[in-house]
């Protein structure tokens, strides 16, 4: 996870709540995830470290998901990490300073 981009919490948040909610949105970030990053607002300092696949069409999971990971990073139990492999993003439980570590749920595949 080393090579991962955290998403500050800001952007995270937003990210979560159209995956979660937004039909729209989702069918943008399947289509192209680095657009969908840059149409909530996400600095290009960030989409700039994004490897150029990440803009390779991907297939999400269920919106339930996302609404759930919502909630843990809501309560500061979990970060969301951009990922430089698929399944593109990650969301890292546990405490912040664990965000190098293991355990992870995934939220789409390429």
């Amino acid at each position: 996870m080393s090579d991962d981009v955290l998403l500050p919490k800001e952007y995270a948040l937003v990210l979560l709540r159209k995956l979660a909610a937004d039909h729209d949105y989702r069918k943008v970030y399947e289509c192209n995830p680095v657009q969908a990053l840059r149409d909530i607002g996400v600095p290009e300092k960030i989409v700039g470290e994004l490897p150029p696949g990440h803009q390779a069409p991907i297939k999400l999971a269920d919106s339930q998901i996302f609404q759930e990971a919502l909630y843990q990073v809501i309560d500061n139990v979990a970060a969301v990490c951009v990922c430089h492999a698929p399944p593109q993003i990650k969301l890292s439980v546990g405490s912040l300073a664990a965000v190098n570590k293991p355990p992870r749920t995934s939220f789409g595949s390429s």
